[in-house]
């Protein structure tokens, strides 16, 4: 059983945490916000040129063909679980490196997108990484 002090304690942290976000939405003038153009050589109305991956995700084709290969995944997983071939924590660690991943790379992708250097879409990852492994441990002292 999960003792109360430290059930309190998480309890207080994220309140604490939710308090920051709010603190920082309402201090910070966002309705006046406009972005600056990172690419100043570049005539306007087309932005910086695509790269190769940028064009294939750009593509509804590449979308549809993820989610088919998507489902057929899902498919196979409920079909190898319910055979009894895999367990359910296994299955439940194959999904959660699944969105671990997802979240890394999309991430890092996201921000070499935007303009940033692979060090700080690195580093955005490494961030990301780091707060799944605190959501790990916060969520096996919160179950032991």
């Amino acid at each position: 059983m999960v003792n109360t002090a430290y059930l309190a304690s998480t309890v207080v942290m994220g309140l604490l945490g939710v308090g920051v976000f709010v603190l920082a939405q309402r201090l910070r003038g966002w309705e006046h916000y406009t972005p600056r153009v990172a690419y100043g050589d570049i005539d306007a109305g087309h932005g910086r040129p695509a790269t190769g991956l940028a064009g294939v995700a750009g593509r509804t084709s590449t979308w549809t063909a993820a989610y088919i290969v998507l489902v057929l995944g899902f498919l196979l997983g409920a079909t190898v679980y319910a055979s009894g071939a895999i367990t359910g924590p296994s299955m439940i660690a194959a999904l959660g490196a699944l969105v671990a991943v997802y979240l890394v790379g999309g991430i890092y992708f996201a921000m070499r997108e935007h303009g940033r250097p692979s060090a700080q879409a690195a580093a955005g990852s490494a961030v990301a990484t780091g707060m799944l492994f605190v959501v790990a441990i916060t969520v096996l002292l919160v179950v032991s």
